[in-house]
């Protein structure tokens, strides 16, 4: 099951820069590939991909086994659930052609789907604790940083909220202590989901 995952998630990061580099305009291919990992959506895919990746190559490692503990695995399932929600919730359903579309729902839609349903049947969550909740904001936080310090220099922002040219940079830190205060509401409500299905 592990290795099935890992390669449903390496065909839609592959499929997904594919569809970036089609549509470069005047970029260069190393261009396209760093703004495609600027993306948090595509962090956090690949994020589920190297968690996949321990947990089938490296189960008996130490990476295997950090990959291995509930609330490590939770936290990534509520990184890509998360995008897969807020991207259809601010998006919505784009008006894009069939590869885009299926390259658009492999990282939005597909991705996040298995890995919740593998964090569903799979995780033990009895173990799950509040406690950790603060380690979750900093995969979410270091990106915001480096996109903001990097977005000085490049002007390339790929979201709007995180651009401090446009928005100043107190609206900025203003949206990054509403993204803080919001994740780790979700968090909380994800780990009591969690802890209430590990009891049946």
């Amino acid at each position: 099951m592990d290795f099935v995952l890992f390669l449903i998630t390496v065909f839609a990061l592959i499929i997904s820069l594919i569809r970036e580099i089609l549509k470069r305009g005047q970029d260069s291919v190393g261009v396209v590939v760093w703004k495609y990992f600027s993306y948090y959506t595509i962090l956090s895919n690949l994020l589920v991909l190297i968690w996949f990746a321990a947990l089938t190559f490296w189960p008996q490692l130490s990476v295997g086994r950090f990959a291995q503990n509930p609330n490590v695995a939770t936290a990534i399932t509520f990184y890509i659930v998360t995008v897969g929600i807020a991207n259809y919730l601010i998006y919505g359903w784009l008006n894009l052609s069939l590869f885009e579309r299926i390259s658009d729902l492999l990282v939005h839609a597909v991705t996040p789907v298995i890995t919740l349903s593998y964090w569903l049947f799979f995780v033990e969550k009895t173990q799950l604790q509040y406690s950790t909740l603060g380690y979750w904001l900093i995969f979410p936080l270091t990106y915001a940083a480096y996109t903001m310090s990097h977005g000085k220099w490049t002007q390339f922002y790929p979201y709007e909220f995180t651009n401090v040219q446009a928005l100043g940079l107190n609206k900025v830190l203003l949206n990054a202590l509403a993204l803080s205060i919001s994740l780790l509401i979700g968090g909380a409500f994800f780990i009591f989901i969690g802890k209430t299905l590990g009891r049946f």
